[in-house]
């Protein structure tokens, strides 16, 4: 997936599964379609039930292990790490989707935003939508 700055945070959705390892990779590119220098930058994302609300759960660049953002210099990535151990301690709200009622349940989480602060010290939002999780099933 590529990202652009130029027209302010995009939308984003995603569903965590219960229990399990969240890890996508982005590349942040210019308007031209380049990979931008992530150097000097940091970001956080917070997960939560909604606009204003305290987060369920925060990641940033600055961790070096557990849940994370890694950010990849000049080749422009940004990689999203979610724990399994984080993620099974999350519990969504709400009945299940209907298009869920077939397969394992997905509720809504909440909602989710990927700030960053630029290496010129420029804040901004990059990436907001709404998480949706995947309830594991008990055994």
């Amino acid at each position: 997936m590529a990202i652009t700055t130029s027209s302010g945070a995009a939308a984003w959705n995603f569903t965590l599964r219960q229990g399990s390892e969240f890890n996508p990779v982005m590349t942040m590119t210019d308007d031209n379609g380049r990979p931008m220098d992530l150097t000097g930058w940091s970001m956080t994302m917070n997960i939560a039930r909604g606009v204003n609300m305290t987060p369920l759960l925060t990641i940033n660049s600055s961790a070096s292990s557990g849940s994370r953002i890694i950010l990849g210099g000049t080749a422009g990535t940004i990689q999203i790490v979610i724990m399994g151990a984080d993620t099974a301690s999350l519990e969504s709200y709400g009945l299940p989707m209907a298009a869920s009622l077939t397969q394992y349940p997905v509720t809504k989480l909440g909602l989710h935003e990927l700030v960053f602060v630029a290496a010129d010290g420029t804040p901004g939002c990059l990436l907001e939508g709404i998480v949706n999780l995947e309830q594991k099933v008990p055994a």
